[in-house]
């Protein structure tokens, strides 16, 4: 390789290794680094790739006008949950978790990992973890550890996100292809789909206990290893309560209903069984300095149902809060007075009951609404001039308006005797705060990856920039190709914030090189959308959005850092699973 192709090749990477460089070591904000990135990109589209300045101002607008659409559903998805806490609706949704399970480490994974991923299955685009995390704090997870526990969770279910959108799509990118080579888009979506089911499925088993581990990890200084190991059996459960149904649909039913069906099952099992105590740990963890000092009654003892009370557990366990207090730091949720009923319970869930239905109706072609609120939407033909740049938006189908801002402005108005007008004003208020603090962020990084994209088209007889990268990497790894085929596809997220945009960037060339290498072409196929899936854990977009509705922006660098060993593990497995079963 000749160094001027690898200055051209370090000039290409050097926006997405800036951005992560300075946000996972170095503590910047999203803001600043992204920022950063945005601008060497520029430098390096107008005087080493001789893009004209039109071109990279259409870019920069075209992804300023796709970060508007992610910037709906975060706002939608904030507004809810600053309603929710108004109202005092969270109060009550705790409790229902209490109920359920106090212990934290079962509430990440019924929360987190099942009905993100039942939400995934429905709408996808960095929707669950937009729900789950804000959702985590509400009921006293520390927002970092949240944000983390939600990407994670996010990852399994995500190439069958919004009725198999992710897949579809990739498969129509390679349509033309396909034709040429004398297959059908039908038959590789199906083995496709089999491949990407195998691959993150039979991996997927370490979801769960990742989930754990990095929660425990971050927020518990006493009997970590304990708390992790006594949780394995109910983590191996509510993995295989959604990877068995995930696995089966893949197999036999195809990508549309892959992550909806599994995760609405899983979730049912896993809450009936974590409230029957079926595999659930003796002790009841909590977080130890993260919650105020007083609890609730039911928390002082077992239930009806014969648990043991808090005194024999902190004997069991030598937690110090226990053996000193005999009872655990305090949970939130309703007062000792207060009584929860199933009537407040169901008016409590009942917006995100009306976001789960609206998004399955919406979503599912099946239905006939898919396509209506899809067709009703406008375009903005050659954005900046440029031709090959269309931008068309559908209000009632981007889910940020429908469901999410509309269930918020229904939740705020049935509860408008609860709330005065500073209330209802500090819900507005403080959501379009928040906006504002990430929408620098996410345009710039928006428009940056665009300006990649679009620097194929270019005066200095160069590829684009995202295909110089993926070249130089397919040169230096040669036939051991499928060992850098996952890597592709969390790279691909990660710049882009979408396993769907990944699999179009990166999908044909990874059949085209399974087809020079006689590799089998689902196979690589299926560990692109595996390593696209896998790359949600840590996405700049996701990450900026989920710590936003979390309400700890700023902070992106440190979820990044978590989760980078999480990512790299379930990479790994799904590697080992590919070499043991292809």
């Amino acid at each position: 390789m000749k160094t001027a192709q690898i200055v051209y090749i370090l000039a290409a990477s050097a926006p997405f290794l800036a951005a992560l460089i300075l946000m996972a070591f170095f503590n910047f904000s999203s803001g600043k680094a992204l920022v950063i990135s945005y601008l060497m990109a520029v430098f390096s589209a107008l005087f080493l790739w001789k893009m004209d300045i039109a071109g990279v101002a259409s870019a920069s607008l075209y992804g300023g006008l796709k970060a508007f659409d992610l910037l709906l559903i975060i706002g939608g998805a904030i507004l809810l949950l600053n309603a929710l806490r108004e109202t005092g609706l969270m109060a009550v949704i705790s409790s229902v978790f209490q109920r359920i399970s106090p212990d934290r480490r079962v509430q990440a994974l019924i929360i987190g990992y099942l009905f993100g991923a039942f939400i995934e299955g429905a709408a996808g685009y960095g929707t669950p973890a937009a729900i789950a995390a804000p959702l985590l704090v509400g009921l006293g997870f520390p927002p970092v550890a949240a944000c983390s526990v939600a990407l994670i969770s996010n990852s399994t279910p995500v190439p069958f996100a919004a009725a198999g959108t992710p897949m579809n799509s990739v498969m129509m990118n390679l349509e033309a292809q396909l034709r040429q080579n004398g297959g059908s888009v039908a038959l590789m979506a199906h083995q496709t789909t089999m491949k990407t089911v195998l691959y993150l499925g039979a991996s997927g088993i370490l979801v769960p206990v990742m989930v754990v581990a990095v929660l425990v990890l971050s927020c518990s200084r006493h009997r970590r290893l304990a708390s992790i190991l006594e949780m394995l059996p109910f983590c191996v459960f509510s993995g295989l309560v959604f990877i068995i149904p995930y696995m089966l649909l893949g197999w036999f039913a195809g990508p549309e209903f892959c992550s909806i069906a599994a995760g609405a099952f899983g979730m049912a099992a896993a809450a009936l069984a974590a409230r029957r105590q079926f595999l659930t740990p003796l002790y009841v963890w909590t977080f130890e300095e993260s919650e105020p000092a007083e609890k609730t009654a039911s928390s002082a003892r077992r239930t009806r149902s014969g648990q043991p009370s808090l005194q024999r557990t902190a004997r069991l366990t030598g937690h110090p809060d226990l053996q000193r207090t005999g009872r655990l730091i305090g949970q939130p949720g309703l007062q000792r007075t207060e009584r929860l009923t199933i009537r407040k319970a169901f008016l409590a869930w009942l917006p995100y009951m009306v976001i789960g239905a609206a998004l399955l109706l919406t979503r599912i072609p099946a239905f006939g609404l898919r396509k209506l609120l899809s067709s009703l939407s406008f375009t903005i033909h050659h954005v900046g001039g440029n031709a090959d740049l269309d931008y068309t938006f559908a209000p009632l189908y981007n889910p940020g308006i429908l469901p999410f801002l509309v269930t918020a402005l229904g939740t705020i108005f049935a509860c408008r005797r609860k709330l005065k007008r500073s209330d209802t004003a500090r819900i507005f208020s403080g959501t379009g705060r928040q906006l504002l603090k990430i929408a620098v962020p996410l345009v710039c990084g928006m428009s940056m990856v665009q300006i990649m994209t679009g620097s194929s088209n270019n005066a200095a007889g160069l590829p684009g920039m995202l295909t110089l990268i993926s070249l130089a990497l397919v040169h230096l790894f040669g036939t051991a190709f499928p060992v850098l085929s996952p890597a592709l596809g969390v790279f691909g997220a990660f710049v882009s914030g979408s396993c769907t945009v990944s699999g179009i960037l990166f999908g044909p060339l990874q059949y085209e090189t399974a087809l020079a290498l006689k590799l089998s072409a689902p196979s690589i196929l299926g560990l692109q959308m595996a390593g696209g899936a896998i790359g949600n854990m840590i996405c700049i977009h996701n990450v900026v959005a989920v710590s936003s509705t979390a309400g700890v922006t700023g902070k992106e660098g440190a979820i990044i850092r978590k989760n980078l060993l999480p990512c790299a593990v379930y990479t790994a497995a799904v590697l080992l699973v590919y070499v043991l079963l292809s």
